[in-house]
């Protein structure tokens, strides 16, 4: 009961953090001044707020998970130690807290590409559930490593979506400085023949 509270006060804080943020970027006028390297000061400052409110949300949950966690220790201790039922919890809040942490680095290092932030989100989600399911193996049934099967199948899943965004989404050529994906190249091709096409009608 105390963890569902405390994440839904997390989640609050969160979601007033995000809509304050959005009201504040409505505020900023984007004003033709000088700039870096294509933003101007405006836009620098706007993805600074966003940076310190991100990284500030991400100290908040980090706390409150700490602090709850604590409590639930403290709980299982005092009124059921023969059971430490604890530890799913933990693991279970823990894959919250990873993805809300990997979501700041990815925006405070730019990782701008859609593709290879899911990738990133798709290794952390399954490092951090199948380390839950091996808790959950470990405690409940420690006789049957069932873990292994879902850890195999997901894991072949993983390193497909990984060979996709090697092969097809990452840039491969660089033409005039510029990084071209796979994709990308096939799109400028499709546009050529388009283009082929209405020429000769």
């Amino acid at each position: 009961m105390i963890g569902l509270i405390l994440n839904i006060i997390t989640l609050i804080i969160f979601v007033l953090d995000i809509i304050k943020s959005k009201y504040k970027a409505k505020d900023i006028k984007i004003m033709n001044e000088e700039r870096v390297s294509g933003f101007s000061e405006e836009n620098l400052r706007l993805i600074a707020l966003r940076k310190v409110n991100f990284r500030l949300s991400v100290k908040i949950h980090a706390g409150v998970y700490v602090t709850g966690c604590s409590l639930l220790v403290l709980i299982n201790w005092f009124f059921s130690p023969e059971i430490w039922w604890a530890f799913y919890p933990i693991f279970g809040w823990l894959i919250g807290l990873v993805e809300h942490y990997t979501s700041y680095i990815v925006y405070a290092r730019g990782v701008y590409p859609m593709a290879k932030r899911a990738v990133i989100f798709h290794l952390m989600a399954y490092i951090f559930v199948i380390l839950l399911l091996y808790v959950i193996n470990v405690l409940a049934s420690p006789s049957f490593w069932w873990v292994i099967i879902p850890a195999i199948f997901w894991g072949a899943g993983l390193i497909i979506h990984l060979m996709t965004y090697l092969v097809y989404h990452r840039g491969a050529t660089e033409e005039k400085e510029v990084m071209k994906s796979r994709r990308e190249r096939a799109v400028e091709k499709e546009l050529e023949k388009m283009q082929k096409r209405l020429n000769k009608k």
